[in-house]
């Protein structure tokens, strides 16, 4: 199943913690972010799977907004499936490679 258009919430889990935000997928495109940082990338089905590229960028300077990688850009790449409204992936940042990521979208609306 592919990503379908539309809003989500992203719920993200590493070893250091966890966060969340919000996404809008449409057209192979993901738009979103958090209190603390801008996500800006794309997706893609392949052979069932939904193949993700994704960077983080901080848009607010409050120190006690801490990135969950300790550093304030990252690149992502992910991979998953989706489930109806759910959408279950994981990968690694470039920046850390050896530490798994995992996220969870569920879509909230069109």
């Amino acid at each position: 199943m592919s990503l379908r258009d539309g809003l989500y919430k992203v719920e993200f889990y590493t070893v250091h913690g966890n966060g969340n935000g919000v996404v809008y997928a449409t057209a192979g495109k993901l738009r979103g972010g958090n209190t603390g940082f801008a996500f800006i990338g794309n997706y893609a089905t392949r052979d069932g799977e939904i193949h993700v590229k994704i960077s983080t960028q901080r848009h607010n300077d409050d120190p006690s907004i801490r990135p969950l990688f300790g550093t304030d850009m990252i690149t992502l790449t992910l991979k998953g499936r989706a489930d109806g409204d759910l959408v279950d992936l994981e990968g690694t940042a470039l920046q850390a490679p050896g530490l798994a990521f995992k996220a969870v979208m569920t879509r909230l609306t069109d």
